[in-house]
C-alpha cells in the first residue's frame, strides 16, 4: 500500500507524494477514455473538513476534465451500501475516500474488483495499521499483471514517519510476519528469561528502542550461552549441526518480546482519538504542486483549519503553524491595489484575502457586541455567565471599557465607528483584570465587493457548519431582519427557511420543518417518515457545499448560526443553574431530558458543540477543584464530559464524550471512543456505533443507566 508523504523540498526521489497520487488518476481516466462520471467516485464525510475538501477536489478535477461522481456520506450503514452500490459498477476505476475510513481496515472490508484503486485522505487517528504498512499489490485488466503498486494509498500527513511511529511499524511487522509454526513451544518457555533482558520499555511514551534488533542479539545470545552450559557439562551430543540446520528457519518471538510488541500496539491504539492534518489542507498541498492554487481553494483550506482550531481538534501550536503556511499562500496570491494616497480603492469584484486578528466573540461582526460575547464559550468560562452575577461582570467590564449598554446592544454595523476602532486597544488593557487575557487568535478575511465588506474565516465556519447541521430537518424561530423586540414590522422571529432549491425538494417530500409528532401517512411504523429522516444530512451537505461560495446564502443564513448559540446558551446555562451535572469518579455526566431544544441537541454535531461549550465553561473552576484534590503538586491531565440528550422519536440517547484541555488552546486525545465499545459489550446495553468520530454513540432509553454505570466503572 503506498504510503504517500506531504511535497517538501528534502525529499528523495524515490519517495511517493501526492502528485504520484493524482497523476495516476488522471492517467487511469486518460487511458479509460469515454467513462462516464462513473469512474471516479468520491465518498466524502458529512462533515466540515470533507465537505471543504471535496470542493478543493472538485475543482482539481474540473480543470483535467476529469468526470466524477460525488456521494456524501453520513455513517458506517450509508458507507456499506454505497460502498456496494460504487463498486457494482463496471466503469469504477478509482474510489476516493475523504475524510472518512482511516480505522478501517480498507483491504478487507473493500472487496476491489481487479485495476480499481482505492485512495483514502482522512484526519481522523489513530490509523489502522494494516492500512499504513500492509500490503496490497495492483492487477491489471485481465488479472494477470499491474504497475506493482499498491491497490490502495494512503494520503499521510508525514507524522507516519516520526521515530514513535517507526517503533510502532516495527512491533507491527515482528507480529504480521512472525512464523506461524517454528519452533516448539519448550523452546518458547526456555528462552523467556533470557529474552526478557532485551524486551522493548513499556513507558507510556513510545519507545526509541529498536525491538526486532534487540530480539535477534537476544536469540543469537540465548543460543551461544545454551551451547556454552552444554560443552560445561560435558555433552557429546552432535547437536551444532541440527543447531546450525534449525538457525537458516525463521524463528518465532520469544514471548516476552511477543507480549512487549503486543502491548506497544495496544498502547497506540488505546491512547485516544485525535485529529491530524485537515483534509481539505493535503488537497490544498497537492493544488499548490500543480499550481492550480486560487483564492477559492485556498479560503476553503483556510476554513477547514480554522474549523479544526474553533472546535478543539488541534491545538494553539499547531494552528500557529498552519497559519505560517496561509500567510505565505495569501501574500503570493493576493496583491492590494492601491489607490491615491495609498488606500485601497473599492472594488465590486473584489475576492481578496487578508490577514486579521480575529477576537473571541461569536459572530460579532454580525451581532451585536453584547451578544456576540456573552455567547463566546471562552467569556462564558472566565466570568460564569449562566448567573446573574457574571452578567453583571460582563456588563461591569463593558462600563469600565467606557462601552455604553445602549451602544454594545446596537448592532455591529451601526454601532459608533470610534468605540469600534478603540475596543482592540480597551481590551487589551481592561480585560485581564477579569481574566479575559486570549481575547484574539491570528485569522484571515475575505471581502466580497459591495455583498459584503469582509467575512472572517471563524463567521464562515460557524454558518457552514450550522447548515451541515440543521439547515432542514429541525423546526427552527429565527430573528427577523430589523432588530430587536421590534415586533412583526420591526423584527420578531419567523420560521426558518433556506430557501435554496435541495431545501425546496426536501420540504416537498417533507424533510423540512416537520411536526414531531406526525408520523407520516406510510402506516403505522412510519418507516417512509424514518427513511426521509435519514437522509437530512445528505440535503444538508448539498445545501452547506453550494453556500461555499454563494455570499449570499452565507448572508441569509446568519441568523440560523446566532439560533444555534442561543440554544447551546440557554441549553448549557440550564445544566450549569440546576446543578444537573454530576460529578463522578472519573468524569462529568450531563443528562437532557427535556427543554425547548430537545430536539434540536439530538443531533450529535450540535451535541457536541454543547459540550466543548460545557468544558469551556467549568473548564478554570473544575481544573482547580481537581488540582485540590490531587494535593502538592497534583497535575490535572484532562477533563472528560459526557453529555447525553433524549430522543425522543427513536426512543434513544445520543451520548458524546468530549476530553478538556484543563488549559485554554490545549487539546487531548478523546479516549471515550473505545471506553464506549466495552461499556456497551460489558453492560450489554442496546448501542449504536455508527458515526466516523467514535466518540458518538446512540444507546437505548431503558439501557443508558446500565450503560453509564459500566462506562464508569471502565474509565477508572
Amino acid at each position: 500500500m503506498p504510503l504517500l508523504q506531504p511535497p517538501s523540498d528534502d525529499l528523495r526521489p524515490s519517495d511517493l507524494t501526492y502528485t504520484h497520487a493524482y497523476n495516476s488518476i488522471v492517467s487511469r481516466v486518460r487511458r479509460r477514455g469515454g467513462q462516464g462520471s462513473g469512474g471516479v467516485v468520491i465518498l466524502a464525510g458529512t462533515d466540515v473538513d470533507g465537505l471543504l475538501a471535496a470542493r478543493i477536489l472538485a475543482s482539481l478535477f474540473k480543470n483535467d476534465d476529469v468526470p466524477y461522481r460525488l456521494v456524501p456520506v453520513g455513517g458506517y450503514a450509508e458507507l456499506e451500501a454505497r460502498k456496494d452500490e460504487a463498486l457494482a459498477s463496471e466503469e469504477l476505476h478509482t474510489l476516493i475516500l475523504l475524510s472518512l475510513g482511516s480505522l478501517l481496515t480498507l483491504s478487507s472490508y473493500f472487496d476491489l474488483p481487479p485495476a480499481v484503486n482505492l485512495h483514502i485522505i482522512d484526519s481522523h487517528r489513530p490509523w489502522n495499521l494494516q492500512n499504513l504498512y500492509g500490503f496490497d499489490v495492483e492487477v491489471g485488466d485481465d488479472g494477470q499483471g499491474g504497475t506493482g503498486e499498491g491497490r490502495i494509498w494512503v494520503w499521510g500527513d508525514g507524522d507516519e514517519y516520526s521515530e514513535a511511529m517507526d517503533n510502532v511499524r516495527k512491533s507491527w511487522e515482528a507480529l504480521e510476519y512472525e512464523p506461524s509454526d517454528s519452533g516448539s513451544s519448550d523452546d518458547d518457555d526456555s528462552e523467556d528469561d533470557d529474552a526478557s533482558e532485551d524486551e522493548p520499555e513499556e513507558e507510556e511514551d513510545e519507545d526509541d528502542e529498536d525491538e526486532r534488533d534487540g530480539e535477534e542479539e537476544g536469540a543469537n545470545g540465548e543460543s551461544s550461552r545454551q551451547a556454552r552450559k552444554r560443552r560445561k557439562g560435558g555433552s557429546q551430543e552432535p547437536r551444532p549441526k541440527k543447531r546450525k540446520e534449525n538457525d537458516d528457519k525463521p524463528r518465532k518471538l520469544p514471548r516476552a518480546v511477543r507480549d512487549a510488541h503486543y502491548d506497544r500496539i495496544q498502547r497506540y491504539y488505546e491512547t485516544g482519538t485525535s485529529y491530524g492534518q485537515s483534509v481539505a489542507l493535503t488537497v490544498y498541498l497537492l493544488a499548490t504542486v500543480l499550481e492550480r492554487a486560487d483564492n477559492d481553494i485556498l479560503w476553503y483550506a483556510i476554513l477547514a483549519v480554522t474549523h479544526q482550531y474553533i472546535a478543539s481538534r488541534i491545538d494553539r501550536e499547531r494552528y500557529e503553524g498552519y497559519q505560517a503556511i496561509f500567510q505565505d499562500e495569501v501574500v503570493r496570491l493576493n496583491h492590494d491595489s492601491l489607490g491615491p494616497g495609498g488606500v485601497k480603492a473599492p472594488n465590486p469584484d473584489d475576492r481578496s484575502i487578508a490577514r486579521s486578528e480575529e477576537l473571541r466573540f461569536m459572530l460579532f461582526r454580525h451581532w451585536n457586541l453584547y451578544e456576540a460575547m456573552l455567547h463566546s464559550g471562552y467569556v462564558a468560562g472566565r466570568l460564569g455567565i449562566w448567573k446573574e452575577k457574571g452578567r453583571k461582570k460582563l456588563q461591569g467590564l463593558l462600563a469600565k471599557m467606557g462601552f455604553s449598554l445602549q451602544q454594545c446592544q446596537q448592532s455591529w454595523a451601526h454601532m459608533d465607528m470610534e468605540l469600534k476602532r478603540k475596543l482592540p486597544e480597551k481590551l487589551d488593557s481592561i480585560a485581564p483584570e477579569y481574566g479575559l487575557i486570549e481575547l484574539s487568535y491570528p485569522s484571515f478575511t475575505r471581502a466580497y465587493g459591495f455583498q459584503l465588506s469582509s467575512l472572517s474565516a471563524a463567521d464562515a465556519v460557524e454558518v457552514i457548519s450550522s447548515l451541515l447541521d440543521i439547515a432542514v430537518g429541525v423546526r427552527l424561530e429565527v430573528d427577523r431582519q430589523g432588530g430587536k423586540g421590534g415586533g412583526e414590522w420591526f423584527g420578531g422571529t419567523t420560521r426558518w427557511n433556506v430557501g435554496t432549491r435541495e431545501a425546496e425538494a426536501s420540504k416537498g417530500d417533507g424533510k423540512e420543518n416537520v411536526d414531531p409528532n406526525d408520523r407520516g401517512e406510510d402506516g403505522p411504523d412510519g418507516t417512509q417518515a424514518e427513511k426521509k429522516k435519514e437522509d437530512w444530512h445528505v440535503t444538508n451537505f448539498w445545501i452547506a457545499y453550494d453556500a461555499c461560495d454563494d455570499i449570499a446564502l452565507i448572508r441569509h443564513s446568519l441568523p440560523l448560526a446566532m439560533t444555534l448559540h442561543r440554544s447551546i446558551i440557554r441549553a448549557g446555562s440550564a445544566l450549569l443553574d440546576k446543578t444537573i451535572i454530576r460529578t463522578l469518579r472519573t468524569f462529568r455526566l450531563a443528562i437532557l431530558k427535556e427543554g425547548p431544544d430537545l430536539r434540536l441537541f439530538s443531533h450529535p454535531a450540535t451535541l457536541s458543540r454543547l459540550a466543548l461549550w460545557l468544558v469551556d465553561a467549568t473548564r478554570d473552576r473544575w481544573a482547580e477543584k481537581l488540582a485540590k484534590q490531587a494535593g502538592n503538586g497534583g497535575k490535572v491531565k484532562a477533563l472528560p464530559f459526557v453529555v447525553a440528550c433524549l430522543n425522543e422519536d427513536k426512543g434513544t440517547y445520543s451520548v458524546v464524550g468530549v476530553t478538556g484541555a484543563p488549559e485554554f488552546g490545549d487539546v487531548r486525545k478523546n479516549k471515550f471512543g473505545l471506553a464506549f465499545q466495552q461499556a456497551a459489550e460489558e453492560s450489554g446495553a442496546g448501542a449504536k456505533h455508527d458515526m466516523f468520530d467514535t466518540s458518538v454513540v446512540e444507546v437505548a432509553q431503558e439501557d443508558l443507566q446500565q450503560f453509564i454505570e459500566s462506562l464508569h466503572l471502565r474509565s477508572g
